[in-house]
C-alpha cells in the first residue's frame, strides 16, 4: 500500500500541490492503521515493524520536501509552478525532526 501511494501521488512526472497533498494525507491515514495494528511476537517481527516506520517516516519526509520545494527543477517538474526560482540555486533543502514535528527548511550550500 505504502509503494502504491508513493508511485501513485509522488511518482508521477508532473506534480501538483493537491495531488502531493492528498497523497500526504492517505500516507498519514495509512500510519495510524498500521499504529493500531502493529504487533510484536519476537524480536525478527520488532526489526520488520522498525523497517516499517522508518519506511513510513521516509515516505512522509518525501512528500513534506517535495511540497516544499515550489518550484520546477531537475528531474522534479511541477505543474503548479513552472519555473525555476534562481533564488533557490546553491540552497540544499533540509528536513529534520524539531518537537516531533517535521521541519523543511533552505541552507546555503558553502563552496570553497
Amino acid at each position: 500500500t505504502l509503494a502504491q501511494i508513493m508511485q501513485d501521488y509522488l511518482g508521477t512526472d508532473l506534480k501538483s500541490e493537491t495531488m502531493m497533498t492528498a497523497g500526504l494525507k492517505y500516507l498519514r491515514d495509512l500510519r495510524t492503521m498500521a499504529f493500531a495494528e502493529l504487533q510484536a511476537c519476537n524480536s525478527h517481527e520488532l526489526m520488520r515493524i522498525a523497517e516499517v516506520i522508518d519506511l513510513l517516516d521516509m515516505g512522509e519526509a518525501s512528500f513534506l520536501s517535495v511540497l516544499n520545494r515550489k518550484e520546477t527543477r531537475g528531474q522534479l517538474k511541477r505543474n503548479d509552478y513552472k519555473y525555476t526560482n534562481p533564488l533557490l540555486s546553491g540552497q540544499l533543502e533540509t528536513i529534520e525532526k524539531k518537537n516531533g514535528k517535521a521541519a523543511v527548511s533552505f541552507r546555503k550550500v558553502w563552496r570553497k
